[in-house]
């Protein structure tokens, strides 16, 4: 299976967002967290040979990172 770097931009606005994604991968996240949250909950290792981007922001509302 082919597989490659992806980026992932996730705004919440006075909600929440939960994003579930694999343990296999890096995770580089940039935030801006406006009377809002910023969450990661994965646990990285540095020798997986793919990375997820997250760009997020929240205003007033939550982004959540899971396993």
């Amino acid at each position: 299976i082919f597989c490659k770097d992806i980026e992932i931009t996730a705004v919440a606005i006075f909600g929440g967002i939960t994003i579930f994604l694999p343990s296999n991968v890096n995770i580089q996240i940039k935030s801006l967290p406006i009377f809002g949250g910023m969450d990661n909950k994965t646990q990285n290792t540095q020798n997986n040979p793919y990375t997820i981007y997250i760009n997020a922001t929240a205003v007033f509302g939550g982004v959540e990172i899971k396993n």
